[in-house]
C-alpha cells in the first residue's frame, strides 16, 4: 500500500509542476490568473526525490537484511547500479534547480524542461521499464508526460485560478495542447498495453485487469469533459468562469481518481500470461462475483447475451443523456451522477457475460521427462534436468534453462511417461544460477496447478546450492513446522500445503550428511507471483 501512495503523490507532484510551470510560460492574458505560492510549488518539487527515496530504502533493506551485504554496500549497489537509484539522484539535481528558479517567471519555460527530466528519470524506474525494457520506458514517459500537461493545466486552474475574463484566449490554445496529449496518451497507453497486458479481456480474472478496466472506463467521462472544454473553446460566449472552473475541478477529480487506480497497478503483478500468473495468485474477488464454478487454468471470452445487449443499452442511453446534460445544458452534477451509473451499467454487462472454462490440458504422452519438459522452449534452448521427485502421479523436476534460469515444473506420470500441465512452471530468474554460490526462493501459490486444491496455500520452495560442497540436505523452518529436503545434483525441492497464511521469514539450515549445521540461510520473503530474480 506504501508503493501506491506514493506513486499516487508522484503523479500529482508532477502534474501540478508541469501545469504550473506551463501557465506561468503562456502571457497574461492568455490563461487566468494563478494564486498559487511559491512556497507551496517548492514543497511539491521537493517532495518528488523524498517519494522516489521510498523505492530506495525498500532495496537497501533488501541487499542489508536479506542478502547480509554490509550497509554502506548497499547503498552504493542502489544508488549508482538500481534504476531506482539513478532516478533517486537524477531528481536531487533537477529539483534544486526547479526551486532556485521557481521565483522568477521569465525562467518558468526552462522549468518546464526540468519537470521534463524528473518525469523521464521516474519513468526509467517504473513499473512499465522493469517489464517492458525500453518499450516500457518510452510508453511510460509519453504517457506521465502526456497526462501530466492535460490534468496538470487543468488542475491548476480548477483549484487555484480566480475569476478571469479571457475565456476564449485560454481556450483557444489549452484545447489544442489537450488534444494532442490526448492522442499521444492514447497512442502510449496501447503501446504500454501491448507489452505488458496483450491479454486484455482474460487479465480481467486478475486484479491487475480489473482495475486496468475500471481506469478505462473512468476514462470514458475524463474525456467527455475534455470535448466539453474543447466546444467551449469554438464558442464566441462562454458563461460565467464560476461555471467553467467547477467543470474543471470535476474533470480533474476524475482524473485524480484514475491517477489512484494507476498507483494500485503497480503494486499487482503484470498479466503477461494470465494463465502463468494464475499459478500464484488467485482470481480477483472481483471476477468472482460473476463466476459460476471455481477456476484451475483458465481461458476468458466474452459471449453476448440478450441480459448483455439489455444492459449495455441502458447504459448507452444513460451515457447520451448525461452527454446532453454536460455539453448542452452544463448541468454538471446530473452528468457526472448519469455518467458514473451508465458506467455501473457497462461494467455489470460486460463482467456478466465473461465465460470461463479450464485451459485445454496437453494430452500427449511423452516418453522422457527431458522431452515433456523442452515443449515449452525453442529448439536452440539448453534443458538440463537436475532432479525429479515423484510424489503418487505427480512429478516435481528442476531443471536449467540455458544455464541461467532454475525452473521447477510439475508433470504427471503416466501409462508409457509423461503428461504437461499447462503452465505449470516457476522460475527463478535474474542472476544465473551457476554464478551464485546458493540461490533459493519460495513460491507462496493460492491457485493453479501447483496449488493444493483442498488446503488454502501451498509453499513451494527450491533452490541451487553449489558452495559449500559438502551440504547434502536442508532444513526449512516455516512458521508453522520445519521440513527437511535432500539435495540432489546441488538442487533440492520442498511442497508443503496448509490452510494458514505463514509469516513470510523462513530461515533454511544447510546440513552435513551427519546431520551437524553448517550455516544458515536468511529468506524474509515469499514470492507471490510464477517469475522471481
Amino acid at each position: 500500500m506504501v508503493v501506491s501512495l506514493v506513486n499516487f503523490l508522484l503523479y500529482l507532484c508532477f502534474s501540478l509542476l508541469m501545469g504550473y510551470f506551463l501557465l506561468k510560460s503562456v502571457p497574461e492574458n492568455q490563461r487566468p490568473s494563478i494564486h498559487m505560492s511559491v512556497r507551496l510549488i517548492k514543497g511539491v518539487a521537493a517532495a518528488v526525490p523524498v517519494l522516489l527515496f521510498v523505492p530506495v530504502i525498500r532495496l537497501i533493506e533488501t541487499l542489508y537484511v536479506q542478502f547480509s551485504i554490509p550497509l554502506l554496500e548497499s547503498i552504493a549497489t542502489v544508488v549508482f547500479e538500481y534504476s531506482a537509484g539513478q532516478a533517486f539522484l537524477v531528481s536531487i539535481f533537477l529539483t534544486v534547480a526547479i526551486i532556485f528558479s521557481t521565483p522568477v517567471e521569465k525562467w518558468s519555460r526552462f522549468s518546464v524542461f526540468l519537470v521534463v527530466g524528473l518525469v523521464l528519470a521516474a519513468s526509467w524506474s517504473s513499473h512499465g521499464s522493469a517489464v517492458a525494457g525500453w518499450v516500457g520506458f518510452i510508453g511510460n514517459a509519453l504517457h506521465l508526460l502526456a497526462v501530466s500537461i492535460w490534468i496538470g493545466v487543468l488542475a491548476i486552474v480548477a483549484w487555484f485560478a480566480r475569476e478571469w475574463e479571457q475565456h476564449q484566449s485560454f481556450y483557444r490554445w489549452f484545447s489544442v495542447t489537450a488534444v494532442f496529449a490526448v492522442i499521444v496518451l492514447i497512442g502510449s497507453g496501447f503501446l504500454l498495453m501491448a507489452a505488458i497486458v496483450p491479454q486484455y479481456v482474460q487479465s480481467w480474472l486478475l486484479s491487475y485487469g480489473q482495475i486496468l478496466f475500471i481506469k478505462h472506463l473512468l476514462f470514458l467521462p475524463l474525456l467527455l469533459f475534455g470535448l466539453h472544454h474543447l466546444i467551449l473553446g469554438l464558442r464566441v460566449r462562454v458563461g460565467p468562469s464560476t461555471n467553467q472552473i467547477k467543470s474543471f475541478r470535476i474533470e480533474s477529480l476524475f482524473a485524480f481518481v484514475i491517477f489512484l487506480l494507476s498507483a494500485i497497478m503497480t503494486e499487482q503483478t503484470p498479466p503477461h500470461e494470465v494463465a502463468q500468473v494464475l499459478q500464484t495468485e488467485s482470481v480477483s474477488f472481483l471476477m468472482n462475483i460473476f463466476l459460476e464454478q471455481s477456476l484451475n487454468v483458465q481461458m476468458v471470452q466474452i459471449v453476448m447475451t440478450a441480459a448483455t445487449f439489455v444492459l449495455l443499452a441502458i447504459a448507452v442511453g444513460l451515457f447520451t443523456y448525461a452527454s446532453y446534460s454536460l455539453i448542452r445544458s452544463y448541468q454538471y452534477r446530473k452528468a457526472t451522477s448519469f455518467f458514473l451509473i451508465s458506467i455501473v451499467f457497462i461494467y455489470v454487462g460486460l463482467m456478466g457475460s465473461v465465460d470461463v472454462s479450464e485451459g485445454e490440458r496437453d494430452l500427449t504422452v511423452y516418453g522422457s521427462i527431458e522431452e515433456a519438459v523442452e515443449q515449452t522452449y525453442g529448439a536452440d534452448t539448453h534443458i538440463d534436468v537436475l532432479h525429479s521427485e515423484y510424489v503418487d502421479e505427480e512429478v516435481y523436476v528442476i531443471y536449467m534453462v540455458d544455464e541461467s534460469d532454475l525452473v521447477a515444473e510439475k508433470l504427471l506420470s503416466t501409462e508409457g511417461g509423461y503428461n504437461r500441465l499447462p503452465n505449470a512452471m516457476l522460475t527463478i530468474g535474474g542472476t544465473a544460477v551457476i554464478e551464485e554460490d546458493q540461490k533459493i526462493r519460495t513460491f507462496r501459490v493460492r491457485s493453479g496447478n501447483w496449488h493444493n486444491g483442498s488446503n488454502t496455500f501451498t509453499y513451494v520452495t527450491f533452490g541451487m546450492i553449489r558452495k559449500p560442497s559438502e551440504i547434502a540436505r536442508v532444513q526449512i523452518h516455516y512458521e508453522g513446522g520445519s521440513y527437511i529436503a535432500e539435495l540432489e545434483q546441488n538442487v533440492f525441492i520442498n511442497v508443503v500445503s496448509t490452510n494458514e497464511d505463514w509469516a513470510d521469514q523462513h530461515p533454511i539450515d544447510f546440513l552435513a550428511s551427519d546431520g551437524q549445521l553448517i550455516e544458515t540461510y536468511a529468506r524474509n520473503i515469499m514470492e507471490e507471483g510464477v517469475y522471481c530474480h
